[in-house]
């Protein structure tokens, strides 16, 4: 007996890693395709050219000159290996977005996520970075989704020195990754590491101010200051909306939601509220969200679709605890709707893909984000009913 079931779960657990490995090379797939066949290898954005000449040791201007870990990791590869500054980047994020779906399926299966679950979120997720990432390869934000994701595993395994490592990390390939210096106080301080909980959540925007001072260059493609920057960055959306028009503006930002995983932001969000209103206590989990909300109105400023994403790991963690997330339609229809989505997005290569497939994969998209959306406000309902009933149970107990 003891023999028969101990045989049942590794076949369990085989089939399960087995259907996380498909969700994992269908994403690969999809990268594949918008990165060779589909105009990735050749499509060199503004950004990119800062990034590239930081890798060459150029001064650009800000923000790219403390934007300096993956332009270094960049260098690096090509000094040893003889290739291209911009080949080097296209080798790096595949394997940076690869890492982080792994260590990502491994967070949710620590914290009792079903096999569906896991591998509904590397689909959905993995999906969406494949296809922006394979078509623009030459950017930062694959690493910063790695950092987070690195930061996270270490802190479930209470590492807490190399945490803090990775958080410094963070800060020096994108100025908004300094926040998981915060993420990591709440950690240390949670634990008992009182004293050095102050330290350690400025410590990362110290390294970054450092760089800041260390590194004065030309305005060749960046800004001249840190003041223009900012002031560019709150008008980037309005430029948008001129550029794009009103038409292509709300696909671009329905795009970035479902990138970013918006579905495990609304749940997480209300669960959070809930909490709130009811005076219970956040979990361990919630708390790195929580301070993932707080710096929305930065992260929300830009291109969302890409600087969201070091949220995203926090988003599916704090998610994972809640009663939707051991709901097999839900998981599938997020599954469903991430993939739709990617599969939605254009495609730039030499051959045009069917109309019919484009419109065919928008419709499901649209309808699998009316039925998540629809699912999420029935349960949201359906635990305030339950809650006031057992109000009303409670004060008709005290009543008698």
């Amino acid at each position: 007996m003891v023999a028969s079931t101990v045989e049942h779960h590794q076949s369990g657990y085989r089939t399960g890693g087995a259907i996380v490995c498909f969700a994992l090379m269908f994403a690969a797939a999809l990268y594949v395709a918008h990165c060779w066949f589909g105009g990735g290898s050749t499509n060199i954005i503004s950004d990119s050219y800062g990034y590239l000449a930081r890798a060459r040791g150029h001064t650009v201007g800000v923000p790219y000159d403390t934007r300096i870990l993956q332009p270094f990791l960049a260098r690096l590869v090509s000094s040893v290996s003889g290739l291209y500054e911009v080949t080097a980047f296209e080798l790096l994020t595949p394997i940076e977005l690869l890492a982080s779906l792994i260590l990502i399926a491994g967070m949710l299966r620590r914290r009792g996520a079903d096999i569906f679950w896991q591998a509904a979120i590397t689909l959905a997720f993995g999906c969406g970075v494949a296809v922006t990432f394979g078509y623009t390869p030459v950017l930062l934000d694959p690493l910063t989704l790695l950092l987070a994701c690195l930061m996270i595993t270490a802190l479930d395994r209470n590492y807490l020195t190399l945490a803090l490592i990775v958080a410094c990390l963070s800060a020096l390939n994108k100025e908004y990754g300094a926040v998981l210096g915060f993420i990591w106080a709440w950690h240390a301080y949670h634990r008992g590491y009182r004293a050095y909980a102050v330290m350690g959540a400025l410590l990362p925007a110290l390294a970054l101010i450092v760089a800041m001072l260390a590194i004065a260059g030309d305005t060749m493609r960046g800004f001249s200051s840190w003041q223009n920057f900012t002031g560019g960055m709150f008008g980037y959306h309005l430029m948008l909306l001129r550029n794009r028009g009103p038409y292509d503006y709300p696909k671009i930002l329905y795009m970035w939601f479902w990138v970013t995983m918006w579905p495990l932001f609304v749940i997480s969000l209300l669960e959070i509220l809930r909490q709130l209103r009811n005076r219970a206590g956040i979990k361990e989990d919630q708390f790195g969200f929580i301070i993932m909300l707080a710096a929305l109105p930065v992260l929300l400023l830009g291109d969302f679709g890409r600087t969201l994403l070091i949220a995203v790991p926090f988003a599916c963690i704090a998610a994972t605890s809640l009663p939707l997330a051991r709901n097999t339609l839900f998981a599938s229809l997020l599954a469903i709707g991430g993939v739709a989505t990617a599969l939605a997005r254009p495609f730039h290569g030499d051959f045009d893909v069917p109309k019919a497939l484009t419109l065919a994969a928008t419709f499901i998209s649209a309808t699998a984000s009316v039925l998540l959306l629809t699912k999420i406000i029935r349960s949201y309902l359906r635990n305030r009913a339950a809650k006031t009933g057992q109000k009303a149970i409670v004060y008709g107990a005290s009543a008698n």
